[in-house]
């Protein structure tokens, strides 16, 4: 009987000593240089014990148009959704991260009293970054990445047209972020 509370105690007393990962959300600022350059905000959701994570990323985009008559600059959106792999544990190092990706940029300039308008718009399923993250404080995180955008272009409405743009761009990013 002696063994039998022995033991149990011994199995309950390691199940708890166990050091378990809570689930996370980071929060952060992120800049990513680019076609199109993005100003936005990105979150990171990490679930418990797992070495990956899954991202959203909501930004604001500006793209140049420069068709050798007209350089003007267009203004929207894009949303990237998509997975991170941590090469490391602890959600920090190296990560490897792709997006599904949607970008739409309107442009409207008025140009020697003729009005140039028009949409570019883009779907991406192959975005990948490779990228370094690196714990400044307990919360506080930086991480620079590069990478590169191969887009799928839809039809240009209005004034644009799409040869004007490259489908497979490369970028550089850095997000500063506060993880709760």
């Amino acid at each position: 009987m002696k063994k039998i509370i022995y033991l149990l105690s011994l199995i309950s007393v390691s199940a708890f000593a166990q050091e378990k990962q809570k689930d996370v959300v980071t929060i952060s600022a992120n800049y990513s240089f680019s076609e199109p350059t993005q100003y936005g905000v990105s979150l990171e959701f990490t679930k418990s014990e797992l070495s990956s994570s899954r991202i959203l990323n909501i930004s604001y985009g500006q793209l140049e148009y420069d068709n050798n008559y007209l350089k003007t600059t267009g203004e929207g959106f894009v949303v990237e959704l998509g997975n991170r792999n941590y090469f490391g544990k602890n959600r920090e190092g190296f990560y490897f991260e792709n997006f599904l990706t949607h970008g739409e940029i309107k442009f409207n300039e008025s140009i020697a009293g003729e009005r140039f308008e028009g949409k570019y718009s883009y779907w991406s399923i192959f975005n990948p970054n490779l990228g370094y993250k690196i714990q400044l404080t307990k919360n506080l995180s930086i991480d620079p990445s590069v990478g590169f955008n191969w887009k799928w272009e839809v039809r240009g409405k209005g004034d644009i047209d799409n040869k004007h743009f490259d489908n497979f761009v490369f970028k550089a990013g850095v997000k500063l972020g506060y993880t709760f």
